[in-house]
């Protein structure tokens, strides 16, 4: 799975749109309308999943929907909220040398490309593959 199920809270009189994850406890995040909560949702994932990370803990993975309908814990927390796959943000990881082969006249567009941005050849390819990929 790409992502963990978040529970979208709708508002409730004057109060914000509320997220929670069933999977990872303690992780929440609010917006004013569903769209910025989910955003919102987004960061607050990828921090506290880097949060992990950097203190050596392993992320709880994360579980399909079938298996949290399953879960009777959570079962009222189904029920009164929206439910959302919230991919987080890739955090980066240890960086390693390639060898690739390309078109001469690409690798000029991509040097380019990449000067004209302040960037170094490599940033900007690794850049690129990022934003194709959607991460």
């Amino acid at each position: 799975m790409n992502g963990y199920i978040g529970l979208m809270h709708p508002p409730d009189g004057a109060s914000e749109w509320g997220v929670t994850f069933p999977d990872v406890p303690g992780c929440v995040s609010t917006g004013a309308t569903f769209e910025t909560a989910a955003e919102s949702a987004r960061e607050a994932l990828s921090g506290h999943l880097a949060m992990l990370t950097t203190e050596g803990l392993v992320p709880p993975p994360p579980r399909t929907l079938a298996e949290l309908r399953a879960d009777p814990t959570i079962a009222g927390d189904l029920e009164a909220a929206l439910v959302q796959l919230i991919a987080p943000r890739r955090v980066p990881g240890e960086r390693v040398r390639v060898n690739i082969m390309i078109d001469k006249g690409l690798l000029r567009l991509t040097d380019e490309a990449a000067e004209a941005r302040g960037l170094s050849r490599s940033a900007f390819i690794e850049a690129a593959l990022v934003s194709a990929a959607g991460c």
